[in-house]
């Protein structure tokens, strides 16, 4: 029984790793469950599973990004009819109750800053009723991804909070610290499965915490002084047209940025219901408003009606994005830095603008041409 943990929010326990996938099947009777899995050709990839199997408990990040779970590529947001010439808007939402499982930090703090941005000015109901339902269990980096940087902006590799659950790999067991309500009805599932932690398991907890921290090394995403030029308007233009024939516009950084959400709308038809027979009560003509993934990095992401297009240089767009991810502006708004350190970006972008690339460009003055 481990009734213990209504009382001791921040409580830690440990289930055996002979006992996971057992968690796994009780999580599964009542939610969806998200999990790292193997892919068709055995890549790492973040699906809904069906059997505790596929769970994968030690990976490297998987390179699509988790939050088209919460941000789906292509989004329903309303049901649009035409019926005698009248009009009936019905929104879409989805509240079904998701378990996200193994987690890594930098995405789960990625889901943070999807959450403050679609709270804040007007809120976005259709993201906030589906980010609500999840239970987001996280599981902490003991050993850092070859070209993460979370370490630069409080990404990880383990959190202090945010997370539902946060397990830690100790070797034959999994260390669950409990963070919020739904954490502990999470650990609840497990009933009989787990155990209370003990001394020795939270010290080598610990440890293996600072072991990551020190096996970033001293190379490091310098954000301050990046922050502080941007911010102060002392980069100059040269800097971003010497940037603009490194980046190709192929979107790859905001598609696997855990952070980034520009997005366009479109209508969908759809075919019509006709009711009786084509009697009362038949729509004429169905729509389905989508939101659908966009990048600011495509030139005619700002395109006006007119034609006008205010970032039409490539520089412009890159400038954008970097003041959008780094200054001090969108830093107080946003309540976090832009970027969570996962590294996605070094690997898609083929032009080599990538976050690393391009704040030590800003911090030096000069481009030296990304990773040669």
């Amino acid at each position: 029984m481990i009734a213990a943990t209504r009382a001791e929010p921040d409580g830690r326990w440990v289930l055996p790793k002979e006992n996971a996938g057992a968690w796994v099947e009780r999580l599964l009777e009542g939610a969806q469950v998200i999990a790292p899995v193997a892919g068709p050709e055995g890549e790492e990839v973040y699906d809904v599973v069906r059997t505790p199997h596929q769970v994968l408990w030690d990976f490297v990040n998987p390179l699509d990004p988790p939050k088209r779970f919460v941000l789906p590529q292509t989004e329903p947001l309303a049901r649009i009819e035409k019926t005698d010439g009248r009009f009936r808007v019905e929104p879409i939402h989805d509240e079904a109750p998701r378990v996200f499982l193994n987690l890594r930090n930098c995405d789960l703090q990625g889901f943070h800053f999807l959450r403050r941005m679609h709270a804040a000015d007007l809120p976005d109901p259709s993201f906030l009723r589906r980010f609500d339902s999840l239970t987001l269990v996280s599981l902490a980096c003991t050993r850092p991804c070859p070209w993460g940087f979370c370490i630069c902006c409080e990404g990880g590799p383990f959190l202090r909070e945010g997370y539902d659950l946060q397990l830690t790999d100790l070797g034959g067991v999994f260390l669950a610290e409990v963070g919020s309500a739904k954490g502990r009805k999470a650990l609840e599932a497990g009933q009989g499965l787990f155990r209370p932690a003990t001394e020795a398991e939270q010290v080598r907890r610990l440890e293996l915490e600072q072991q990551a921290l020190r096996s970033f090394g001293p190379e490091t995403c310098h954000f301050g002084s990046a922050m502080r030029r941007i911010s102060t308007r002392r980069v100059a233009d040269e800097l971003w047209e010497a940037m603009g024939p490194w980046c190709l516009e192929c979107g790859g950084c905001n598609l696997a940025c855990p952070t980034c959400y520009c997005f366009s709308v479109k209508d969908r038809s759809e075919e019509p219901w006709r009711g009786n027979a084509g009697g009362e009560g038949s729509a004429e003509q169905v729509w389905t408003r989508c939101r659908i993934w966009d990048s600011c990095q495509y030139q005619a992401f700002t395109l006006e009606a007119s034609g006008h297009n205010p970032r039409e240089a490539k520089r412009e767009r890159i400038k954008r994005r970097f003041y959008h991810k780094v200054s001090a502006q969108y830093y107080r708004k946003d309540q976090a830095l832009g970027c969570v350190g996962c590294g996605r970006c070094i690997l898609v972008c083929m032009g080599t603008t990538d976050m690393p690339s391009v704040v030590a460009a800003i911090r030096k003055g000069r481009w030296e041409g990304g990773r040669l």
